[in-house]
């Protein structure tokens, strides 16, 4: 073996490494998503006081639209709780009326968990559309641990469809 031979292992030690960078097929949608650990959006939504929640709902219903054939989520639930929160606080705390905050409150509530729930369905769906294993989002789960559960089956639908 002489000095001038080259291994066939490694032809050019600084040639960028090769990926594959291609979309999602179209059996597997929910690769589109974008995986997140449910802890960190439990942290993110305490340091920021409840606003990271509203990002997420607003990202995650856009992206599930944008990539689902199947089903869509309500965006407009999503705009309706942004508008209802933001205005029961601004009643309350700048005109200190208690029973319009009160009943802006419920509005807000109610458009949440109707968000959450048409997001659940949507994403039941598109996660379901090209696997054997169905995967089914418990809806006493969703209204008790809602955006974390949901993030929670986003993770485990992208690992079980990646391997």
């Amino acid at each position: 073996m002489s000095d001038t031979e080259i291994t066939p292992e490694i032809e050019n030690a600084f040639e960028a490494p090769k990926a594959d960078l291609s979309t999602p097929s179209t059996d597997n949608p929910i690769l589109g998503m974008k995986r997140f650990s449910a802890w960190g959006v439990f942290g993110l939504s305490i340091v920021t006081f409840g606003l990271y929640l509203i990002y997420w709902m607003f990202t995650r219903v856009n992206n599930v639209n944008r990539i689902s054939k199947v089903a869509k989520a309500s965006i407009i639930a999503v705009y309706i709780y942004l508008g209802a929160s933001i205005i029961s606080n601004v009643v309350l705390y700048g005109f200190m009326l208690v029973n319009v905050s009160l009943a802006l409150s419920l509005i807000s509530l109610i458009s949440f968990y109707v968000a959450i729930y048409s997001l659940r369905r949507a994403l039941t769906e598109m996660i379901n559309q090209g696997t054997e294993n169905k995967v089914k989002i418990g809806p006493i789960k969703t209204f008790f641990f809602n955006v974390l559960y949901i993030q929670y089956k986003i993770n485990e639908a992208i690992d079980n469809q990646s391997e």
